[in-house]
């Protein structure tokens, strides 16, 4: 079948009014990981499976605040039933409760009272924002990172913690009340001390009263750790041809109610795709099988990837779907599809414009969704979610990421209200053909046109990059794009193609070299030497989110400033490259054609050296 075929297929069978009753469903569970409310909603999924005739099975891993996978430490089984904040001076008043807000509750927050006059410290994230305050008794109020202010408040005899979003988080609506999680180990739990989220709104209410006075408020928390597991439920579809591979889908189930866009959306939208991939067996036989998992994020995809090493080997490319369903009205455009990094080439680059232009040519719309024409891009690569487990070391995957930008994400106001039916419905398409691609693809002689036309862009940005910058390093850049384009035609193979198939693939690839020909005269300059270190990493896996902690001021500051964008992405890129085979200078050209800007030398000398010093870079 045709790519357009396909297409139309898919858009029968994918409903995206079911896809949002999904994630309604599922959005009535508090889903924090290792927690009953998560293994409902784990059960709801599989039930939803098997009334489509879709076995699945569940594998779990110790959620125990020791247990480690790479540098990343299990966060303990946690459960929460209720919790309470009041202000009882100068007037009493009931500042939020978990009854009606869930996420007010810090995830994590050990049980019990306390009451203390409040005091305001900052961001208190870092003990130099205490300077000569006496907290000891008391409740800190800040607008950091909960885990980071509990600790310090914790250490100076803080009785509880109260925390509110910044100017930056709150700009959507003073009225959010974000999530926040501490994560402690084992060895902390017993000096946690009770933490709760508010909204900007109340917190401003309360530094208005404290600038004339002081204020005292009291706060309960109804929450036990527990020996619950992490659980993840994998399910499969089995192609014609073992030797055609697999692909992998992948949707966190977790977070706190609601949570319905992130991700609900992306959990309920992966139980849409196998359905759908399912219904069509008869019409669209795979060659490829295709993996389904729902995971508590990260820290059940990473045991779960380590477990299961020999079959991703297997896999050709992975795709993760984080908040997939929000509607244009009410939260905006485009939906964004994120690229695997260029260190990871794979032919699949050169077919998702195609793919998101031919879901545009279909118009989808669902009952009550909205009418507007899907609007999408193709963005650089990013972080922050689980493709960036299948991505590193040891898998080296190439790992796509479905998703939009939200201003409600992690916040109370991550409802359902913001979900729409066929904005779920155009991602379940999308899904379900990047998910039959190596089957669809090996029966299209247009690959042949989409490879080459992604590879000659590729070559002008390469030009334009090289023409801004040092001119020795210009023939560099462009060779490197050359063989980053040649391995993307070499990653087809991996599918299976016929003769004729090959000698496209072939022609392509003799068209790469004719256009760095072309282009070399852009190029001034001969190309550097290739003496000098070569950095190695030290720890599989996705760089833990702790690794911050490790930091002295000023290489914090650094790495807020150079490394952190676009949810670390240069950062993972940066230690992606480690891999011993590549100076400096290397790996900066390969993260400049990335990022589509020239990543400056020292900035990755410094990256490097700050890697090594906490021990993921030898």
């Amino acid at each position: 079948m045709r790519l357009e075929e396909v297409l139309s297929a898919l858009a029968a069978e994918v409903s995206g009014a079911r896809a949002q009753d999904l994630v309604a469903e599922i959005a009535r569970f508090h889903r924090t990981q290792a927690s009953p409310g998560y293994d409902d909603a784990l059960d709801l999924v599989r039930r939803r499976l098997s009334a489509r005739g879709i076995p699945s099975r569940v594998h779990e891993y110790p959620a125990d605040g020791r247990s480690k996978t790479y540098e990343w430490t299990a966060p303990p089984g946690w459960t929460v039933r209720g919790g309470c904040l009041v202000q009882t001076a100068p007037a009493e008043e009931r500042l939020t409760s978990f009854e009606e807000t869930p996420t007010c509750v810090v995830v994590h927050s050990p049980p019990g009272a306390f009451e203390g006059d409040l005091v305001h410290v900052g961001q208190g994230s870092a003990g130099a924002e205490y300077g000569g305050t006496d907290v000891e008794g008391r409740v800190v109020l800040a607008s950091g990172r909960a885990a980071a202010v509990a600790k310090q408040a914790a250490v100076r005899g803080a009785v509880g913690v109260v925390v509110y979003p910044d100017d930056e988080r709150a700009a959507a609506s003073h009225d959010l009340v974000v999530y926040h999680s501490i994560y402690p180990t084992a060895d902390e739990i017993p000096r946690l001390i009770p933490a709760f989220s508010v909204s900007r709104r109340t917190a401003d209410a309360l530094l208005r009263r404290l600038s004339h006075g002081p204020v005292r408020v009291r706060g309960r928390v109804d929450a036990e750790f527990t020996d619950r597991p992490l659980r993840v439920l994998e399910a499969s579809l089995d192609g014609s041809d073992p030797g055609a591979g697999e692909v992998l889908l992948v949707a966190h189930l977790c977070h706190p109610r609601p949570s319905a866009n992130d991700n609900a959306s992306g959990s309920a939208v992966l139980i849409e795709a196998a359905g759908a991939l399912r219904a069509l067996a008869d019409r669209l036989p795979l060659r490829n099988g295709v993996r389904f998992l729902w995971v508590p994020e990260f820290y059940g995809t990473l045991p779960w990837a380590a477990a299961h090493e020999p079959e991703l080997r297997r896999v050709l490319h992975a795709v993760n779907l984080d908040m997939v369903g929000q509607s244009p009205e009410r939260i905006g455009e485009p939906l964004r599809v994120f690229r695997a990094p260029n260190h990871l080439p794979s032919y699949v680059h050169a077919v998702i414009e195609p793919l998101l232009a031919g879901i545009v040519a279909l118009s989808l719309t669902a009952p009550g969704g909205s009418r507007r024409p899907l609007h999408w891009s193709f963005d650089p690569p990013t972080g922050g979610s689980d493709h960036l487990v299948f991505a590193a070391a040891p898998h080296g995957i190439p790992s796509f990421m479905i998703g939009h930008d939200d201003p409600y994400w992690h916040t109370s106001l991550d409802g359902v209200d913001k979900v729409d039916p066929t904005r779920l419905a155009c991602a379940g398409v999308l899904a379900c053909a990047l998910a039959a691609l190596p089957t669809v693809t090996a029966d299209d002689d247009r690959l042949f046109g989409w490879l080459l036309t992604y590879g000659a862009r590729e070559f002008a940005r390469a030009v334009a990059l090289a023409g801004s910058g040092d001119p020795a390093a210009s023939p560099e850049l462009l060779d490197l794009a050359l063989s980053i384009e040649e391995a993307r035609a070499r990653s087809f193979d991996n599918v299976g193609c016929d003769r004729r198939m090959q000698e496209l693939l072939n022609r392509h690839r003799a068209a790469l070299r004719e256009l760095r020909n072309h282009y070399a005269g852009f190029a001034g300059g001969a190309a550097r030497g290739t003496d000098g270190d070569r950095p190695r990493r030290a720890v599989d896996g996705p760089l833990v989110y702790a690794v911050t902690d490790l930091l002295n001021d000023s290489e914090l500051q650094f790495f807020k400033d150079k490394l952190s964008a676009n949810h670390r992405a240069l950062a993972e890129g940066l230690l992606a490259l480690c891999d011993g085979s590549r100076t400096a200078r290397q790996i900066a050209l390969q993260l400049s054609l990335d990022a589509g800007r020239l990543v400056p030398v020292e900035d990755i000398d410094e990256g490097i050296a700050l890697f090594r010093r906490v021990g993921y870079v030898r």
